[in-house]
């Protein structure tokens, strides 16, 4: 599925996708949006490992300047769709690189969504947790 599909998935679905949700977790199953994620997520997952937190499986590794591959792309995916990435940084922005576009957009979500541990520009547990409810849930 594509990124614009699950944007468009997630603004049509509304209550009923939030109830389906709900129904799912309280089932122990996923929920429709976790099946959609894409690949590089899952690569990511596969490679590092996940944890479970609220009904999502999160990544487990930390990223941070100098880091590079399928995490980071995610990573960069997710930024955008948060609308934590300036209008001008977004053409080429997803390109696996975790450079300077990407440290001031993490930045700035850390900094816009009161991330604990605070803005430091690295993307572990909570920066991961607030990023996914950021995306999915909201």
């Amino acid at each position: 599925m594509t990124r614009t599909n699950r944007t468009a998935g997630r603004r049509a679905g509304g209550a009923a996708a939030v109830l389906a949700a709900v129904a799912a977790l309280a089932a122990g199953g996923a929920t429709p949006a976790q099946a959609g994620w894409d690949g590089t997520l899952q690569a990511c997952k596969n490679t590092y490992g996940s944890e479970h937190y609220l009904g999502w499986d999160i990544p487990t590794v930390v990223l941070a300047r100098g880091s590079t591959g399928v995490c980071v792309q995610e990573l960069q995916e997710e930024l955008v769709e948060a609308g934590a990435v300036a209008v001008a940084d977004r053409p080429g922005f997803v390109d696996g690189v975790f450079g300077p576009k990407t440290y001031g957009a993490v930045v700035n979500y850390q900094l816009r969504h009161a991330v604990t541990g605070g803005a430091d520009g690295v993307v572990g547990r909570y920066t991961w947790h607030s990023l996914i409810a950021q995306v999915y849930f909201e």
